[in-house]
């Protein structure tokens, strides 16, 4: 079973922040040097590692490349230097790997002092595209405020170099947005790692009536931060089936994880048996399929999934593979896959967006390759290609304690080649939700499918 990454860090990291009981140290501790020497030994410990058993390492760099890349950084570790600024270096070496299951994680007690003893940037932004707004009234600014700038960087400026250390499959953006506006790596938090701690910002603002002005703003502790990071809450229900006018159904799989379904007492086999003959009962014309909050999961759910769609034999996976050889755990998942006897043959509308990670994104590149259905929404979170994912090892550097999640396995999905394959699946219809939206709570990617699936 995959490791449902995104969904689990999410929880873990907003966990360390809202809830985790302080054992900050004194403040000097956040900003203790460490000798050049430790780094490196930490640095060199850390690349042993990933190459011998990251079995992706190399999916999208070449060996050389990543050779580079590593000598790059390793040059940059010749004088002394806080946790803090050590692991802004390593969190670009991850996300130069580009393999959004490979994510780094400062030690839990430095997180603890982020909490409660360093003083950040007091309102999480929400990035959409370049720009980035205020989601909610504060102090300062209303809601839908833009932000232009903080401290004579242009917000497209600052948003570039912060995706610079948030990893992802390839080139794909649409996860990183996810990460910092959503808690996995707040605003506030990763602007702070980046451009170091100050005391002030000087924001350049445009209101909603089109003015612009600037203002001084005062930094704050992050229990005092306005529009925080929203706090996961389990639902109680993953997995739905409702109707719209039109003869639309429209199928709700927010996660693919058998033991987040147990949870619920749900099972997605039987809910699938049954949703697909109730289609067939009804005689529904067109289905919309909403995987836009499924995070990933168990491998098989996404080719069960997808063997009610097809009424003829198909490829799923490729191959399976780790540093090590092939993997022997599925065998059955890199041979072809069986359509179900009552498989749905109307129209299909697939909802995908960053979240849509992992085994979602890997159901959604078999959907898209076999032109299942039309996609509608954004960018899945996870590559096209396939991923590496599966089990896992969690490094913690010898000196730093920084730690490292590496997947041990390489998931290469049978699908035709693409232009861009270090890309996601991307939407027929790009529908972006604006601040506007958001703010009047308008989900313009359901509005837009229904259309298409009525028609």
């Amino acid at each position: 079973m995959k490791i449902l990454y995104r969904q689990l860090t999410i929880a873990l990291f907003l966990f360390f922040f809202l809830f985790e009981a302080a054992f900050a140290q004194s403040a000097n501790d956040i900003s203790k040097q460490i000798s050049p020497e430790l780094l490196q030994q930490d640095f060199t410990s850390l690349r042993d590692t990933l190459q011998k058993i990251h079995a992706g390492l190399y999916r999208y760099k070449s060996k050389s490349e990543m050779d580079r890349l590593f000598d790059r950084y390793f040059k940059e570790l010749d004088y002394p230097m806080s946790k803090v600024a050590y692991f802004a270096i390593i969190s670009q070496l991850i996300s130069g790997i580009e393999d959004g299951h490979t994510e780094c994680f400062l030690p839990k007690d430095l997180i603890s002092q982020f909490k409660t003893e360093v003083k950040l940037f007091p309102v999480q932004l929400r990035f959409i595209g370049n720009n980035a707004y205020v989601p909610c009234d504060t102090r300062e600014f209303p809601a839908g405020t833009e932000i232009l700038a903080i401290d004579h960087r242009s917000i497209g400026t600052i948003r570039k170099r912060l995706f610079e250390h948030l990893s992802s499959d390839g080139r794909i953006q649409t996860e990183k947005y996810v990460k910092v506006n959503d808690g996995h790596d707040p605003f506030a938090y990763l602007y702070d790692v980046v451009y170091g701690t100050q005391e002030n910002f000087e924001v350049k603002y445009k209101t909603r009536d089109g003015a612009t002005a600037v203002k001084t703003i005062a930094a704050d502790y992050f229990k005092n931060m306005e529009c925080p990071p929203p706090v996961r809450v389990m639902p109680s229900r993953y997995l739905e089936l409702s109707y719209q006018p039109g003869n639309v159904a429209v199928m709700t799989i927010r996660t693919f994880a058998n033991e987040y379904l147990v949870q619920t007492k749900e099972n997605l086999a039987d809910y699938l048996a049954a949703s697909f003959k109730e289609l067939e009962d009804k005689n529904v014309n067109s289905l919309i399929i909403d995987l836009r909050e499924n995070g990933g999961g168990d491998d098989s759910n996404g080719a069960l999934l997808y063997s009610y769609l097809t009424d003829r034999p198909f490829a799923y996976y490729t191959s399976l593979s780790s540093t090590t050889g092939a993997i022997k755990d599925h065998p059955d998942l890199v041979e072809l896959q069986q359509p179900q006897k009552i498989n749905y043959k109307g129209k299909v509308v697939f909802l995908t967006s960053g979240k849509s990670f992992s085994g979602a994104a890997e159901f959604s590149s078999i959907a898209k390759t076999n032109s299942r259905g039309i996609f509608v929404g954004e960018e899945t979170g996870g590559g096209y290609d396939g991923n590496t994912s599966g089990n896992r090892i969690t490094f913690f550097l010898p000196n730093t304690k920084i730690k490292v999640n590496i997947p041990l396995f390489k998931y290469v999905m049978a699908v035709k080649k693409v232009k861009y394959k270090d890309r996601g699946t991307i939407p027929d219809y790009l529908i972006v939700p604006s601040m506007n939206d958001i703010l009047q709570h308008q989900d313009v990617q359901m509005v837009f499918a229904l259309k298409l699936a009525a028609k």
